[in-house]
């Protein structure tokens, strides 16, 4: 049995779900002040609001997909570790290119790396595979 990764992609899944609620309901406005400002300009704000909505919407399936991964990763399943193993390469990339792009290693981004590099242990380190014995 695999507890540590389970408890390691569980905790995972629950903080992106978590992560959903800021998101969504505090940076969504967030980005309507910016519109009524003028500091998004008009051709651009439509688009960003359809972005914001729909990384708020993926930022929540995300986390309900780890969620979904963490019993099968507990069992040992290979499916579900290559599954976890992509999604951690994903939040990886996308928090180092966040560091990037800000030109600073802890901005409020670098948490998705952190969770990656969490998914990524789980998946690695204390991942053990199922015994196929019958």
């Amino acid at each position: 049995m695999n507890k540590i990764a389970y408890y390691i992609t569980f905790f995972v899944g629950v903080i992106t779900c978590l992560q959903f609620i800021p998101h969504a309901f505090m940076g969504f406005p967030a980005v309507l002040e910016h519109i009524a400002k003028g500091e998004i300009q008009e051709p651009a704000a439509l688009g960003m609001q359809m972005i914001w909505l729909y990384s708020s919407v993926m930022m929540l399936l995300s986390g309900i997909w780890i969620l979904f991964l963490a019993k099968p990763i507990k069992n040992g399943d290979t499916s579900a570790r290559l599954q976890g193993l992509l999604l951690s390469f994903g939040l990886i990339a996308f928090g180092l290119a966040s560091i990037y792009l800000t030109k600073e290693l802890f901005n409020h981004l670098f948490f998705f790396m952190a969770e990656g590099i969490l998914l990524l242990l789980a998946v690695t380190v204390f991942f053990r595979f199922k015994n196929n014995e019958k």
